[in-house]
């Protein structure tokens, strides 16, 4: 049975772990809508290639890193290892809970796409290396975004595994996705519009956030 500092812990980490997926989500939804658009209307993107290709490499390296966080081994870091590890500690009298840690371990570890996701990130996000300019490491690592969300449904599906049988807690990642897409909509309808005047742009403040069930 775990005290409440100890539940307080387990929860903040599987938080974290919420919220590293929602944002990846959120991205993942944005380049769903860049790249519908990019098809349809190839000669606004060219008119503006510069901007479009800044955002969207942009993207995918916060992707990257997002999704890292969740599969980083770090000591400090708030991810799968970090839970996996609290789990084992916190309730180290319930069989069910260490066999299910066991498993999902194993889950993590046979994930190709972390794989490919995690090589990107060491060599190409948080360090410009020799091999990430060498197009066998494109060919090697070469992810889509169809991976990416397989990906982050799997790291759902890891997660609620825990919380939802300890607390009763699941996390919807997915909400902000429809707002990312009709950001970019109307994003690209301004532009064809030719709208420029400062009245016509909205900032907004903080970024996805995850929504517990």
């Amino acid at each position: 049975m775990m005290n409440k500092d100890q539940q307080r812990n387990l929860l903040r980490t599987a938080d974290a772990i919420g919220d590293h997926l929602a944002w990846a989500w959120n991205y993942v939804a944005t380049l769903r809508a860049l790249q519908k658009h990019a098809r349809s209307r190839p000669k606004l993107i060219e008119k503006h290639n510069h901007f479009f290709s800044t955002v969207m490499f942009a993207m995918w390296d916060a992707l990257f890193l997002k999704l890292s966080h969740c599969s980083d081994k770090n000591r400090n870091a708030t991810g799968f290892p970090r839970l996996f590890k609290e789990l084992r500690a916190y309730l180290p009298q319930e069989p069910k809970v260490r066999a299910a840690v066991s498993k999902q371990e194993q889950v993590l570890l046979r994930l190709t796409a972390r794989r490919k996701i995690e090589n990107w990130r060491d060599e190409a996000v948080a360090h410009r290396t020799f091999a990430a300019d060498c197009r066998q490491f494109f060919e090697d690592n070469k992810c889509t975004l169809d991976e990416v969300e397989k990906l982050v449904s799997r790291y759902q599906r890891i997660l609620h595994s825990f919380t939802f049988p300890l607390f009763d807690l699941g996390f919807r990642v997915r909400d902000h996705g429809p707002r990312a897409h009709r950001g970019v909509n109307r994003l690209m309808a301004s532009m064809k519009e030719g709208r420029t005047s400062a009245s016509s742009v909205r900032s907004a403040r903080g970024g996805p956030r995850t929504t517990k069930a």
